[in-house]
C-alpha cells in the first residue's frame, strides 16, 4: 500500500468510526454495533437470522449480547417477527429507524470519500500564492 492509499483507508476509518458514533447506540460496548450490522447484513441478503443464530454465533457472551438485544428491540432499533414456517422461531429485523441510520452513514461515507479525492486534486499552492498568481498572470 502506498501512502495515497493509507491515507486515504486512515479517513475512511475515522468517517466510519465517527459516523456510527453519532448515529448508532453503540456507546461503550461493540456489541450493540455488532448485533445491528449482522441483522442489515442477513436483511440486505434477505438471509433469515433467528434469534437462537444470533446467540449462537459466539462473538460475544449470552448475557452480554441478550442485555444489548433487549435495549435495541427496546428503543426500536430492530423488531422481532414470528417465523412464517416455524412459529417456534422468531426473525431478527431492521426497523425503519436502523435503515433511515444506516443510510444517512451510508450518504456520510460516500461525501467524506468524494470531499478526500477532491482534497487530492487540488493544487499544492497555497491560497495566498494562488491568489498572487492569478493577479499576477496576463
Amino acid at each position: 500500500m502506498n501512502n495515497k492509499e493509507i491515507s486515504l483507508l486512515a479517513n475512511l476509518l475515522i468517517e466510519v468510526q465517527r459516523s456510527t458514533s453519532e448515529n448508532l447506540p453503540i456507546g461503550h460496548s461493540f456489541i450493540p454495533y455488532y448485533i445491528l450490522i449482522t441483522v442489515l447484513q442477513h436483511f440486505t441478503n434477505e438471509d433469515e437470522l433467528t434469534v437462537k443464530n444470533l446467540f449462537n454465533s459466539g462473538a460475544y457472551s449470552e448475557m452480554g449480547n441478550r442485555y444489548h438485544f433487549k435495549r435495541l428491540i427496546e428503543r426500536n432499533w430492530i423488531h422481532l417477527q414470528t417465523h412464517p414456517d416455524d412459529s417456534r422461531l422468531r426473525l431478527i429485523l431492521p426497523s425503519e429507524k436502523l435503515l433511515k441510520a444506516f443510510e444517512k452513514i451510508s450518504t456520510e461515507i460516500q461525501t467524506e470519500l468524494l470531499n478526500f479525492g477532491k482534497k487530492r486534486e487540488q493544487p499544492t499552492t497555497s491560497p495566498k500564492t494562488r491568489t498572487n498568481l492569478e493577479n499576477n498572470s496576463p
